[in-house]
């Protein structure tokens, strides 16, 4: 397991090498956002202490602090070598996951505006991307904007209503209205909380729908 978590960081690190020259070339920034430096307590409302949540992968964009910023291009894939202490502890937190427990602890992090940040496991959001993985459990605080008007922040708050109903972080959808569309789309009412078994359905219909 131990030399096949190396091969594993060789792929994944080129993976991560291939879009940092990429966002380079487009004069984009390459690395991971960080929450702490465009984001201050004049622009937060609240927070809201989410609980344990399957995290949707693709939503996770960055960290909570600059501390492993240059580690990890913004597809969260590993840039420093294999042998630096970093490279270690991302084989063999890989050789876990291949393991027959695999990777067991939630990481923590921040959501603000649907988007994740990560505060601690990093790592383990690499390891997991690398292979694919759609989620990956984590204990969430939500950082609650200001109310604005502005359009990005009034799609949210409907979010937030639309979340208290189904759960699910997966849905964002891009107008307003869309989400009470959704609901009566499946046959519910709209103030109709969905059971546990009615959102395994929908993640099932929706993941074949995405690919």
């Amino acid at each position: 397991m131990y030399l096949e978590a190396r091969e594993q960081y060789a792929r994944a690190q080129k993976l991560g090498q291939k879009e940092l020259k990429s966002r380079t070339a487009k004069g984009k920034y390459p690395y991971l956002r960080v929450l702490d430096e465009f984001i201050d307590e004049s622009l937060v409302a609240g927070r809201v202490e989410v609980g344990l949540v399957d995290i949707p992968i693709d939503q996770i964009v960055g960290t909570k602090s600059a501390g492993r910023r240059t580690a990890f291009a913004t597809n969260f894939m590993p840039l420093l070598p294999r042998d630096s202490e970093f490279g270690v502890k991302w084989v063999s937190l890989c050789a876990d996951h291949l393991g027959p427990e695999g990777i067991r602890d939630p990481i923590k992090c921040y959501e603000y505006l649907g988007r994740f940040y990560v505060q601690e496991g990093n790592k383990r959001v690499s390891v997991l991307k690398s292979y694919g993985a759609l989620t990956i459990p984590g204990f969430v605080i939500r950082l609650l904007p200001m109310d604005t008007g502005e359009r990005e922040v009034r799609r949210y708050f409907e979010f937030l209503k639309f979340y208290r109903k189904c759960g699910l972080y997966q849905v964002m959808l891009p107008h307003a209205g869309d989400y009470a569309k959704l609901q009566a789309a499946l046959g519910y009412e709209p103030d109709h909380v969905w059971t546990e078994d009615e959102r395994k359905l929908f993640l099932a219909r929706f993941s074949r729908f995405r690919e």
